[in-house]
């Protein structure tokens, strides 16, 4: 455990230095409408990163403004069966699962920090009157917020009402193959998913967008997946496979990225169906971190994330370079 905190393994390199410090900088400018104030404004930001990077205070504040991501891992359970993700495996039983007014409790004391909210799972939409409600108190507070599903149990009703809250929906899609859906997805609800798609397509338009895994065994087929989103004008984008409990295969693609990209999942506040907090779903890696924060059914959020330990953390992370850091929930949001 003394390793965690011997200074060579914590340091940062020069690189991580500037892209840490741009990345606050860079959206931090673009959200100054008055201009004449940029660079004073801009000079007490670099104070404020400043006093965080270097403070040392067990009791640790929120970093930054609209710069957290808070990420609800809803459920673990789900009607597919995907050969990529293990996490339906093993379902949680009702009575391990937090009442909807706990997370919506602690949405509410974030907010002023949130750029994003994200619900993901297992399915989603099997809670998908929670998922409503989350959604119409995001909008209440001006957060956006995205949801990410499989696609299967979405219903137009459902799309009707979460268009109006004017949040965005991804559905992963990681074949156009017929003949392999079953495979890769367990059911065979091809026909079922992909009228969706077009349903969302028509009710949702822009804030409609679809991702796929980039693994061994799809990679003839993310090509012909884009060509179909292009030609709807819908946003795709990809990431790399990552070993949550699948069979699937790693197509190597973190080999030709940067590693001394900044993983940005230090700033994410991730909370489990059951109420546990932790800075990242993967960052059980790192020894330190291998226990939740808290939970928010025992304690107020800002309280878990003031802790010593949460700092910790947080700090180690922004030298991690665990292979997840390529995970979408973990790059940064683009600056340019």
């Amino acid at each position: 455990m003394s390793l965690i905190y011997r200074r060579k393994f914590n340091q940062s390199s020069l690189s991580h230095l500037v892209n840490d410090y741009m990345g606050e900088m860079v959206p931090f400018s673009k959200r100054i409408e008055k201009k004449r104030f940029l660079i004073p404004l801009i000079c007490l930001k670099t104070i404020e990163w400043s006093i965080y990077r270097w403070y040392k205070s067990p009791v640790r504040r929120l970093y930054g403004v609209k710069r957290n991501e808070l990420i609800y891992m809803i459920t673990r359970r789900c009607n597919d069966r995907c050969s990529k993700c293990g996490i339906w495996r093993t379902p949680e039983p009702d009575s391990e699962r937090i009442q909807l007014k706990n997370f919506i409790k602690c949405l509410q004391s974030l907010h002023n920090n949130l750029y994003k909210v994200t619900i993901t799972g297992g399915e989603p939409l099997l809670f998908m009157e929670d998922v409503l409600h989350i959604a119409e108190e995001s909008r209440k507070l001006n957060v956006p917020m995205i949801v990410v599903t499989n696609g299967s149990l979405i219903t137009e009703d459902f799309l009707v009402k979460y268009s109006n809250f004017e949040h965005i929906l991804v559905v992963s899609l990681d074949t156009m193959e017929k003949s392999k859906w079953k495979e890769f997805r367990g059911r065979n609800h091809y026909d079922k998913v992909m009228s969706n798609i077009l349903l969302a397509r028509k009710i949702l338009g822009d804030r409609l967008k679809i991702q796929s895994v980039i693994a061994y065994e799809t990679r003839d087929d993310i090509p012909k997946v884009k060509t179909f989103c292009d030609e709807l004008g819908i946003q795709h984008t990809s990431q790399p496979y990552m070993d949550f409990g699948g069979v699937w295969h790693d197509a190597n693609v973190s080999s030709l990225l940067d590693n001394d990209m900044v993983c940005a999942a230090r700033k994410n506040i991730c909370v489990y169906y059951n109420g546990d907090v932790v800075k990242c779903f993967d960052h059980l890696r790192i020894p330190l971190a291998r226990e939740p924060l808290g939970n928010i059914l025992k304690e107020d959020i800002i309280s878990i994330l003031s802790k010593k330990r949460t700092t910790e953390i947080t700090k180690l992370m922004k030298t991690c370079n665990l292979p997840c850091k390529w995970l979408s929930c973990n790059v940064p949001e683009p600056q340019f």
